[in-house]
């Protein structure tokens, strides 16, 4: 058994309670797939978390544009980026802590394959910045064609801040897709995975955008021989206050990013 982490964005009171959910739950290990940092007030503190207690971490689209350039980004979120960025890059005579963080995000891995299970913040198309949306299902099968033939059995993703299921199913010489969130799952918000593919999206610890404020993230339990597995969406009730207070004190940090995790959008 273990977490499955995904798009934090530096909200150090959201990943705090998950970690402790996670923690009184008796799970000893956690995968992040990215987006540590991005819109929120605690990069440094959450990068501390996420290297300690993550068995491994993979690169989201924000944490790659923290060590580059923030293209393709609305202009909000590219304030926060740069302004992280000169908060985390190391100068001449900084600590070695410092000099720890941005080591770790420069060195996070696009995608970790183990066994026929698949671990990415975007897509299998590219890790790293591609969406899979929900409205693929309809108006982009193609694309969910391509997506799965690079997929062994599950895969994994963030990036959305949207949880939910995608299938594939053959009947008839005919492949279909659908799309199913938490709460389409039944009473547990869980899926009995066999031997269908599957791409989950973990949703979101740290900003969710499915008009839920509370914070997301899954639980997976595979049998022996790694033929089955059981996936477990978890909503865990933060204070999102405190996060909301330190944004506003925060000059580099549009207030949207604020209120925004109050109504989970």
């Amino acid at each position: 058994m273990y977490a499955i982490i995904s798009d934090i964005h530096a909200n150090l009171e959201a990943l705090t309670a998950v970690l402790k959910w996670i923690d009184d739950a008796g799970i000893k290990e956690i995968v992040c797939l990215g987006d540590v940092v991005g819109y929120g007030p605690d990069p440094e503190a959450c990068i501390d978390l996420v290297s300690s207690r993550c068995r491994f971490t993979i690169r989201g689209n924000h944490d790659d544009a923290v060590m580059g350039d923030a293209v393709d980004f609305n202009p909000i979120a590219r304030e926060v980026i740069e302004g992280t960025r000169q908060l985390l890059r190391p100068g001449l005579f900084s600590s070695a802590v410092k000099r720890e963080r941005w080591a770790f995000i420069r060195g996070l891995e696009q995608l970790r394959r183990e066994g026929r299970v698949l671990y990415v913040h975007g897509s299998p198309r590219d890790p790293v910045k591609e969406y899979v949306m929900r409205t693929d299902v309809v108006f982009a099968p193609e694309k969910l064609q391509d997506v799965f033939s690079r997929i062994d059995w599950i895969c994994f993703v963030g990036h959305t801040h949207q949880p939910g299921v995608f299938s594939e199913r053959k009947e008839g010489g005919r492949t279909t897709y659908e799309h199913r969130a938490p709460h389409e799952l039944g009473a547990e918000a869980s899926i009995e995975v066999g031997e269908q593919k599957v791409l989950v999206n973990v949703g979101s610890v740290g900003q969710p955008r499915d008009q839920d404020s509370r914070a997301c993230f899954v639980v997976v339990e595979t049998d022996g021989d790694g033929r089955r597995a059981r996936v477990s969406f978890k909503r865990v009730v933060y204070d999102y206050r405190p996060t909301m207070e330190k944004i506003e004190a925060i000059e580099w940090i549009n207030n949207l990013c604020a209120t925004r995790l109050e109504i989970g959008r």
